[in-house]
């Protein structure tokens, strides 16, 4: 076949135009060959040297070659030895023509190059062109024999090419629709059986499905058969237990990999079956088989084997490879069953997690709120006394508002649970709106004075009494004003209340802060949002909570800002009633102290925890050794007498059991136990311990005056015989 180097040479073959090369180094010898085969009409290519005849074999076949023998530099021998060398060219036929009439060496050797004839010059033109057509008719038709060849093998390819389109067309919408039927359901069981549904008739005339149960044996989960009426006896296929591992059932479970039998005689079901279960398997008719394992979450799960009961049949590779891309799916499907199995305990669990959370946090709250409230109220007492020392003024002064910020943050978390659970109580009375802003104002006055803030108070509605709980409304109020005094650094602060245009109260406290960008108002009464993170502390809970109260009041609340830098204003609106009602206040005793001197030993690795309590009991008169460690307190427990010992319970050295049973054994000494932990069962341990009492952080400082009294009046006997 010929190459193509030129478009008028690709032309001309199609048009059944064969090229023939004349090759002579003498110019006029080319013109009289040209001339002489002119008559032909065909394409004639010339060459003056072997070296050139050789470059246009490179480019071109050629129908016949017409090589003069004596030439310079390559001779036409030499050339035609060449020529015989190329694959594409070895039997394109040459015909030597010479002068020389050395007919023996002449011809011998030209025939030996593969030559199809030798002319002597001068040339007949009319034999040269007899000669020259017929090895152009020869290179036609077989031109035209490898045409026809490469078209019918073109066609085959397209048809096959065509076919394999059709069969994996087919494949994949048979691979689309065992998705979407896999995903259907989220139970095993209806996976498999769907699975089953799949592979008969598509894939094979029955099918089984099994798995591997949680006792090493292999069960039936699912059947299919073509014949409905067949499935009744499939499901009475023995399946092997975990004793019978050489039942051809667990070679897929244990090689991995899929099994094919395209032969089943007697000999297959003697090496796969056993004797007691050959003549029900026979009766099934089975002639062909293949299994391919369920791999899923990394094991084998299971496995599809598919059986073919005609005759003929057989498991070809592209069944097998559809075989194994619908066990990965299905494996797929599985996982999500799996996952949302997993799911949906999740979800379960993260329900029954977020009642005990609600639980835990109400629980929490109030037990630290509990012993908050005394230190509060001695810290106040201890402030207004009038002997006390200058220098503990501002030491008081500071505990103080961090322990009130601690109530507070204590509080806003038990309210925020209430919130969640609807359990907010209140206790509704008539009472002065103007009288609560005023007392939530003095509560924040120091803050004010701190920060050099004008205070501007325009309290100018007529009608200001409204059915409300007391406590809860001025928590309100004090959420309020303590946000717009944390978030105004300097300018002033304006409390105002206006009768309403809808009739009610309408009270508005206006800053000159930092503002709230509008991205974020939207936001601002959902629980824990800030406009500043960080800024002055505090977890973002009061306007939720002060919403959720204002609402429940039959209220309305609402908020307003320009912009950073622009202040803040926050309205609530609420409706009023005609009557006042005073409100009386109570006085609450004091605690008493302990009447004698006590030696106690304080075991507290919290350094700072350590050095306030001994601060206070020293203050109260008493003599403490401090310890830090439980080595260092067993060596005072062994070395001296105590009255009582104060000991935290999470020690990073060992158990203050040790200490307790040191002390108890020494000197009869009575045991208190310090712990952030006041569930029962952290009071069960502790008596195991030893420990007579247990407070929990922060101190009660009343009951621990109680204690101390306790021990100072009651003999040591006595107070060891107490269990």
């Amino acid at each position: 076949m010929m190459g193509f180097p030129h478009i008028s040479q690709r032309v001309g073959l199609f048009q059944e135009v064969a090229s023939i090369l004349i090759v002579d180094d003498r110019p006029d010898k080319l013109l009289a060959l040209e001339t002489a085969l002119e008559g032909l009409q065909q394409h004639i290519e010339t060459a003056r040297s072997g070296e050139e005849a050789l470059r246009k074999l490179l480019l071109q076949d050629f129908a016949v070659i017409l090589l003069d023998v004596n030439m310079p530099g390559l001779d036409g021998f030499e050339t035609a030895a060449l020529i015989r060398q190329r694959p594409r060219s070895e039997s394109t036929p040459i015909i030597f023509i010479s002068a020389v009439n050395d007919t023996d060496n002449h011809v011998t050797r030209g025939y030996s190059l593969g030559a199809v004839d030798y002319i002597l010059t001068p040339v007949i033109p009319e034999i040269l062109r007899a000669k020259v057509a017929a090895f152009v008719d020869l290179f036609r038709k077989t031109e035209q024999v490898k045409r026809q060849a490469e078209e019918h093998a073109q066609l085959l390819h397209a048809q096959a090419a065509r076919a394999q389109a059709e069969a994996a067309k087919e494949r994949m919408a048979f691979l689309a629709d065992a998705s979407s039927l896999l995903v259907a359901s989220l139970e095993y069981e209806q996976t498999f059986v769907n699975l089953a549904k799949l592979v008969v008739p598509r894939l094979a005339e029955f099918c089984l499905i099994d798995r591997m149960n949680e006792a090493g044996g292999i069960e039936q989960v699912a059947v299919a058969h073509s014949d409905p009426e067949q499935e009744d006896q499939l499901r009475k296929i023995r399946y092997p237990g975990p004793d019978e591992t050489s039942h051809g059932a667990f070679r897929v479970y244990q090689t991995g990999k899929p099994f094919v039998s395209n032969r089943v005689d007697e000999k297959v079901l003697a090496d796969l079956v056993p004797e007691r279960d050959r003549e029900f398997m026979a009766s099934l008719g089975i002639t062909s088989f293949a299994a391919v394992p369920l791999h899923a979450r990394g094991r084998i799960i299971g496995s599809i084997t598919m059986v073919h009961t005609e005759p003929g049949a057989i498991f070809n590779q592209d069944t097998l490879w559809l075989a194994g891309e619908l066990a990965h799916r299905t494996a797929l499907a599985l996982d999500n069953v799996e996952l949302y199995r997993r799911a949906n305990e999740a979800r379960q669990e993260a329900e029954a997690a977020s009642l005990a959370k609600d639980h835990f946090m109400a629980m929490l709250s109030h037990e630290l709120r509990t012993p908050l409230t005394p230190v509060i109220t001695h810290l106040v007492r201890l402030a207004a006394e009038p002997a006390l020392p200058e220098s503990l003024r501002h030491p008081l002064d500071v505990i103080r508002r961090n322990v009130e910020l601690e109530a507070r943050l204590i509080d806003d978390l038990l309210d925020l649970t209430r919130v969640g659970t609807g359990k907010v109580h209140l206790d509704p009375e008539v009472v002065d709106v103007h009288k609560l802003l005023c007392n939530a104002v003095e509560i924040c006055r120091s803050d004010f004075e701190a920060k050099h803030l004008e205070l501007k108070l325009d309290l100018s509605a007529k009608d200001h009494f409204v059915n409300a709980d007391p406590a809860r409304l001025q928590q309100v109020f004090w959420n309020i004003i303590k946000n717009a005094v944390k978030f105004t650094e300097a300018g002033s602060l304006e409390v105002s209340s206006s009768d309403g245009k809808d009739g009610g109260i309408l009270i508005a406290i206006r800053d000159t802060g930092v503002g709230i960008d509008p991205t974020l108002l939207s936001r601002a009464f959902q629980p824990f949002e800030q406009a500043q993170h960080g800024k002055g502390g505090g977890l973002g809970l009061g306007l939720a909570i002060s919403k959720t109260l204002v609402d429940l009041h039959g209220g309305e609340i609402s908020l307003h800002s320009d912009g950073h830098g622009l202040g803040t204003t926050v309205k609530v609106g609420l409706p009023t009633v005609a009557e006042p009602v005073a409100v009386a206040s109570s006085e609450k005793p004091a605690a008493r102290g302990s009447e004698r001197q006590l030696r106690i030993l304080l075991l507290e690795d919290h350094v700072d925890t350590n050095e306030s309590l001994t601060l206070l009991l020293e203050m109260q008169g008493h003599q403490v050794t401090q310890s830090f460690n439980v080595a260092t307190a067993l060596e005072f427990a062994t070395t001296r007498d105590f009255d009582l010992l104060l000991s935290d319970l999470g020690l990073p050295d060992g158990s203050p059991g040790e200490v307790m049973k040191a002390v108890a054994l020494r000197n009869g000494t009575m045991g208190v136990a310090l712990s952030g932990f006041g569930m029962d069962k952290d009071v069960e341990r502790t008596r195991g311990y030893g420990f007579r009492h247990h407070l929990v952080k922060p101190v009660d400082v009343g009951r621990l005056e109680e204690i101390l009294h306790e021990v100072s009046v009651v003999p040591k006997k006595e107070l060891a015989e107490v269990k």
